[in-house]
């Protein structure tokens, strides 16, 4: 079978096995790049050298495509600013590859693994990595060191455990396959010319040998920079990837609270809804009078006069996955923000269908919310309720523990932000999400 067809086979495999990986993986273009040793990504592109691919089990293709996709997932591409090339993708195997084991995936031969990298970031571990390579007295690390051009891995047992670092002799190992058998035998000159590549970097790149990260096609000549500090697009793609993969089974823990770091970093949620509803406030200027933080510098500029925060509405999800206790803690955080913006705040119960309707202004603090409904759950009607009837809210949030997937098919034209309780449930395809806890 030739490359081209083994790799989509594997896709396709992929993609029925691990929907996940598999829906990511659909994301990039298969490009054939017989200058690289194995496979690599910058986030739109799945290059590969088909003799490795030829060399490799379709389960370890499976593996090696899953590596690949974890590297934009989890925002590699965009992250390395001027890190050392090699010494980053070592960082990064080593954040992903336990999750990649224990969602069941075998890994080519040299792959990169130690327990004590488990759960840490890619920019922790390149810190890491950077101590023991000056700890060994290497002037320099990475691909720019003039030691060897490849890093092996030596395992116990054949498992991936009790690996360890070597600087390297003149006789290193080469990669072999399931048969002993190294990369490089049964090629012809052509086929070894091919995959050793045409400069040092694309020969020492990928240590692991299971998927080399490059930086996004927007990143500065030479600078390692790449630009935005996320891409929103894979963001949005990982957290549909999410409720696609809960629709067909659990998630491993491990690939679990990786996505909820990515997605959801950890902030405490009164700050940040504090923060969402402040940014759509309307300020109104007054010349009467001047701003006294210029006037010692002999500027007269106007000052705040008013900050007007136009509707908010809050709806909440009544299907009894909301406490009494949570809804305490929200009620005090909406009297906060009546106390400081003459504004209304209209809450909407909801299950399947609007149950009760609630309207605040500053005249009714402390609010006292009043839930009513019950049942299951659905996102939509809230939706078709304010479009019904013709509310522009300045914001939209919705208290919910986001167990269930029934979400509007387009996005509206109004900010949105999600308060989750209890920590789990459905990534919402649109706005922002705080964890409420």
């Amino acid at each position: 079978m030739n490359a081209d067809r083994k790799l989509l086979k594997a896709r396709t495999e992929l993609l029925l096995r691990q929907p996940f990986f598999g829906s990511l993986c659909l994301r990039m273009s298969p490009h054939e790049d017989r200058t690289c040793t194995g496979v690599w990504t910058d986030g739109k592109t799945l290059a590969y050298n088909p003799h490795f691919v030829d060399k490799l089990s379709h389960e370890e293709l499976q593996g090696v495509l899953a590596h690949t996709v974890m590297h934009p997932a989890c925002q590699h591409h965009k992250r390395r600013g001027n890190r050392d090339v090699r010494l980053w993708n070592m960082a990064c195997d080593y954040s992903i590859n336990w999750i990649l084991l224990e969602a069941g995936f075998k890994l080519p031969d040299g792959f990169m693994d130690d327990e004590k990298y488990h759960g840490k970031s890619a920019e922790n571990i390149f810190t890491d990595l950077t101590k023991d390579f000056d700890q060994a007295g290497n002037p320099e690390i990475g691909k720019k060191q003039d030691g060897p051009k490849r890093i092996d891995i030596e395992y116990e047992n054949g498992k991936g455990e009790g690996n360890d670092l070597e600087s390297g002799d003149d006789d290193e190992r080469s990669q072999t396959g399931d048969d002993g058998e190294s990369y490089a035998d049964g090629m012809d000159s052509d086929e070894i010319e091919d995959s050793e590549g045409e400069t040092e970097e694309e020969q020492s790149a990928d240590p692991g040998g299971t998927g080399e990260v490059r930086d996004a096609d927007n990143a500065e000549s030479g600078s390692g920079d790449s630009g935005d500090e996320t891409d929103k697009d894979w963001l949005q793609a990982m957290a549909q990837a999410v409720n696609h993969a809960r629709d067909c089974g659990d998630l491993p823990g491990g690939l679990e609270r990786l996505i909820q770091t990515l997605l959801y970093p950890k902030v405490d949620w009164r700050e940040l809804l504090d923060r969402y509803i402040s940014a759509r406030a309307r300020h109104d200027y007054a010349w009467t009078p001047p701003s006294r933080r210029h006037l010692h510098m002999g500027m007269y500029l106007p000052s705040l006069s008013t900050e007007q925060l136009p509707e908010v509405v809050l709806a909440v999800d009544t299907s009894g996955s909301i406490a009494p206790e949570e809804l305490e803690q929200f009620a005090a955080e909406l009297s906060s923000i009546l106390e400081t913006y003459d504004t209304t705040i209209r809450v909407l119960w909801c299950d399947l269908e609007i149950t009760g309707e609630q309207l605040f202004t500053r005249a009714d603090l402390p609010l006292e919310l009043q839930p009513q409904g019950g049942g299951g759950t659905d996102f939509r009607p809230v939706f078709n309720w304010i479009e019904q009837n013709n509310i522009a809210p300045a914001c939209l949030v919705y208290l919910s523990d986001m167990e269930c997937g029934q979400f509007p098919e387009n996005e509206p034209d109004y900010p949105v932000l999600w308060a989750r309780t209890g920590g789990s449930g459905y990534a919402p395809p649109f706005g922002d999400m705080i964890d409420v806890c």
